[in-house]
């Protein structure tokens, strides 16, 4: 008889992606993993197939966590520029609320494997095309709106706001001050008034 699944899979996802984002892919070990999610390597290897495989799965997991989180900014308010600085505020917080300066594992995972793992920089180019289309259809909103000014196309707006909101995510793991993040934030903002 198969045996049956023992375990909440969210909650193993959530662990592994834990230790992945304070250590790293290529520094988190299979000891780390069966410690952190309370799995024997043959559960791991049953239910993910490899180290790799379960790392995929978290990268995923996190980025649909942080997608629905970000869309919820997005009905805020009817005015599309008020939501827009609420994805802004949502990310100061998340930043903020990380204590131990580990960051964002999608970024993370950007800057230690996209040269050397094809299956991770689709995993990224794919969340920035996403928060670039939520960002661009909130801007393509407020321009009809006459709220945000049409000088600069929507899709440029919405590549310099994910840009922003991706150093944001960098520059607070080195240095989470408040009033800096708000400052790069208010000075990035500032393009939809101009």
């Amino acid at each position: 008889m198969p045996k049956t699944k023992q375990f909440d899979e969210t909650e193993v996802l959530t662990k592994a992606k834990e230790v992945f984002c304070e250590k790293g892919y290529n520094g988190t070990s299979m000891d780390d993993l069966v410690q952190a999610t309370g799995l024997s390597r043959s559960s791991i290897y049953d239910t993910f197939g490899d180290k790799h495989g379960l790392f995929m799965k978290s990268l995923n997991y996190y980025r649909c966590t942080q997608q629905g989180d970000m869309e919820k900014q997005c009905t805020r308010s009817d005015s599309p520029k008020k939501n827009i600085r609420a994805i802004f505020d949502y990310y100061i917080k998340d930043i903020l609320a990380d204590k131990g300066g580990k960051g964002c594992l999608l970024i993370n995972a950007s800057m230690e494997l996209s040269a050397v793992d094809k299956d991770v920089m689709a995993i990224f180019q794919s969340n920035m095309e996403d928060i670039e289309q939520v960002l661009s259809a909130l801007i393509k909103e407020g321009q009809s709106k006459g709220e945000i000014p049409k000088k600069f196309s929507p899709k440029a707006l919405s590549r310099h706001l994910f840009n922003s909101l991706a150093g944001l995510r960098v520059t607070g793991m080195n240095r989470p001050d408040a009033d800096v993040l708000r400052e790069i934030a208010k000075i990035s903002l500032s393009m939809l008034d101009e």
